[in-house]
């Protein structure tokens, strides 16, 4: 479990209290989580997107996740921190952290999914990965759902088997 306790409750705060666990997560909110889940480790450099203030509380991770090479942004400069991440998103985060822990990248054969046209061509390996591993589950009727938002609960799912 080691830091799945900080890393939810970062994401409590983050997240209104009143919301329900079907709320999509941001993509500062999973950077944050992950951030805390890794143990909070300190920044290594600046972070390179021109739409994050500096007085974001979330900076710290995101220039953490920036100098570990797990985000690379949305297009030019950008990171869009309140865009909700997609799980294909998520799946290309996810895979570079593990990655990044020396953890075995490669991914199994999986069934055939009913929306693989959908998958970007940057994303299909990791998301691939993410849901041959059990990290990401199946949508309904054996979709990926590769464009569909990363929710409050799955996240939580996601953290917690990550920690196995």
């Amino acid at each position: 479990m080691r830091q799945l306790i900080p890393a939810l409750l970062l994401l409590t705060l983050l997240v209104p209290a009143a919301a329900a666990v079907e709320v999509p997560v941001t993509r500062a909110q999973f950077v944050s989580a992950l951030w805390s889940w890794a143990g909070s480790p300190p920044c290594a450099g600046g972070q390179p997107f021109s739409d994050v203030p500096q007085t974001a509380p979330w900076l710290s991770a995101l220039c953490w996740a920036a100098g570990e090479g797990l985000v690379r942004g949305t297009g030019g400069l950008l990171f869009t921190p309140d865009r909700p991440i997609t799980r294909e998103e998520a799946a290309i985060l996810l895979r570079r952290y593990a990655a990044r822990l020396g953890r075995d990248v490669s991914f199994p054969e999986i069934a055939r999914c009913n929306d693989f046209e959908d998958i970007s061509p940057w994303a299909d390996d990791s998301l691939y990965w993410a849901t041959g591993t059990g990290l990401i589950g199946w949508s309904e009727g054996g979709r990926l759902d590769p464009q569909g938002t990363l929710t409050q609960a799955q996240l939580d799912a996601i953290l917690t088997r990550f920690s196995q």
